[in-house]
């Protein structure tokens, strides 16, 4: 069922162990027109959506979507302006920083690639986990962008077609699905049989 992110976060951080903290907020206005307007002038002064795409061949369809999503990476944020793309270190969300550079503003920026819109796909697109990240690196109100990058096929080249902003708020509905892993280690530890088979 459905959940609004705010409510994932502070579920999150309660299983974690972590009092809560505001880990997202609504948008402004003013910050979404901002951020629009200049990833849309950077799309046209880069002309990325003219480019052939260089893809491996014999990719698999999720190796094509991180092949372009790399060449939009490298390709996309110098034609920014008012804001600058960089890396997030560490393991999990988000891989991205988007940063306003007039006052060095910090939003978690997340990129996905996919061949196409469809508002009836319900396959699943991992968008956050951990809270640790967040936490060490972003300050409330913390805003999260979702940039999605479109592509197509024509011919033998691939191309980029356009980019979707999505401005995640904290009504944000998204499927929650709890997962449970183990280890070598763990499994060692276990009281449960096992038996290795030669």
């Amino acid at each position: 069922m459905p959940t609004p992110l705010v409510d994932y976060y502070r579920e999150l951080q309660r299983r974690e162990g972590f009092e809560a903290a505001e880990l997202i907020s609504e948008w402004d206005d003013t910050a979404i027109d901002e951020i629009s307007t200049d990833f849309r002038q950077a799309l046209q002064r880069s002309q990325i959506t003219q480019q052939v795409v260089p893809i491996r061949p014999g990719s698999s369809n999720q190796s094509v979507g991180n092949q372009v999503a790399d060449f939009f990476t490298l390709q996309f944020p110098a034609f920014l302006t008012e804001h600058l793309i960089r890396g997030c270190a560490g393991a999990g969300y988000p891989d991205k920083i988007l940063v306003r550079r007039r006052e060095n503003r910090a939003y978690p920026l997340e990129l996905k690639a996919t061949s196409g819109w469809n508002v009836a796909d319900s396959n699943r697109r991992v968008l956050t986990s951990s809270s640790r990240k967040l936490r060490q690196q972003f300050r409330a109100p913390i805003n999260h962008l979702l940039a999605t990058i479109l592509y197509a096929r024509r011919g033998n080249d691939w191309f980029i077609t356009s980019l979707r902003l999505d401005f995640i708020g904290p009504n944000t509905l998204v499927n929650i699905r709890l997962e449970a892993s183990v280890s070598h280690r763990l499994l060692a530890e276990a009281t449960h049989r096992s038996t290795t088979i030669p």
